[in-house]
């Protein structure tokens, strides 16, 4: 009895100790973040998700006295990006900006490595950013009534520049295809920024891009912008219609990021993670940056956002039925 019972108390105590440094090894949530924080951005960089990651890694890393470094991660419509984060580590570490794509792609690919909306916990949503109908200035096209016309008298001919499958640009292209009835050669790049630089050589003719990857170019006239998506006209370009009032009654299309992290992070380190953002987005000089290129920060709780991305994931099926769009 003797010998057993100290077998046992050496076992006991041995766990204790094991115990002992897992939690030293594990901060308490109350201690987040002792090290550096990633962000995933699905896309290259150039695009918008890497524009608003960059800007929140900034002030956070001011916040949290701990880098905050971007991780570009592009590929297959955001989905390489996405499935990375979705099986990291669950200690709040690896986060991913996410943007409409995340919502469509369980409708354009039959099978997904992940599982959209049980694979992630919704953080906070990040911005609001509309897209502007950009072409190149060697396309003789000044509205969007003379686009309509180009490709009606010139069926299939235009290269329609899209930032992947599912991205913004995508759908806000296909969209107005079908609103518009014509037909034009969609051209799917590894995300917006090689999207924009097909359309500045000339080697497709047109992109709807979100408008903090385009703004400064077409301010310089690099490109030319025709419309914006939203449903009213924005401050930066107040003289570029929206594509309603330019031809299309009925035409809208907003694009959205928000900020994910895996799913079983811990809730005190969640609800941490919504706090601070929400911070970050309230700060001028943060707020400024995006507004300055065409993003309206948003923000708000993580119910609120879990909600919105239950219903996106809703909508794009049914809009990837109206327009056409097919499972890969």
């Amino acid at each position: 009895m003797r010998i057993k019972y100290i077998g046992t108390a050496l076992v006991v105590g041995s766990l204790f100790l094991l115990g002992a440094g897992a939690a030293r090894a594990a901060p308490p949530p109350q201690q987040y973040p002792t090290k550096p924080i990633r962000i995933v951005a699905p896309f290259p960089p150039g695009g918008t998700a890497d524009f608003l990651a960059r800007v929140l890694a900034e002030k956070l890393t001011q916040t949290w006295g701990q880098q905050v470094v971007v991780d570009n991660r592009s590929g297959a419509g955001g989905v390489i990006g996405s499935d990375i984060v979705a099986k990291a580590t669950r200690d709040g570490y690896t986060l991913l900006m996410s943007a409409i794509g995340h919502a469509a792609n369980p409708t354009l690919y039959k099978k997904l490595p992940y599982d959209t909306l049980r694979d992630f916990a919704p953080v906070v949503l990040i911005a609001d950013v509309p897209l502007i109908v950009v072409v190149n200035p060697r396309l003789n096209v000044n509205s969007v009534k003379e686009l309509i016309a180009l490709a009606r008298a010139k069926p299939g001919q235009l290269n329609f520049a899209a930032g992947g499958v599912g991205a913004s640009s995508h759908w806000a292209g296909e969209l107005f295809r079908s609103a518009a009835k014509i037909e034009w050669n969609t051209v799917q790049y590894k995300g917006g920024g090689p999207a924009l630089l097909a359309v500045l050589g000339g080697e497709s003719h047109l992109m709807f891009s979100p408008m903090p990857s385009s703004i400064s170019l077409v301010k310089t006239g690099r490109l030319k912008g025709i419309s914006i998506t939203s449903p009213k006209r924005v401050s930066q370009t107040p003289d570029i219609p929206t594509i309603a009032e330019a031809g299309l009654p009925n035409y809208e299309f907003q694009g959205w990021y928000g900020l994910l992290a895996p799913a079983g992070v811990p809730q005190p380190i969640l609800a941490k993670l919504n706090r601070d953002f929400n911070a970050a987005l309230e700060d001028p000089s943060a707020r400024s940056a995006m507004t300055a290129r065409g993003a309206e920060p948003l923000g708000g709780s993580m119910k609120e956002f879990s909600e919105f991305l239950r219903r996106e994931v809703k909508k794009y099926a049914a809009v990837a039925k109206e327009a056409g769009i097919r499972a890969q």
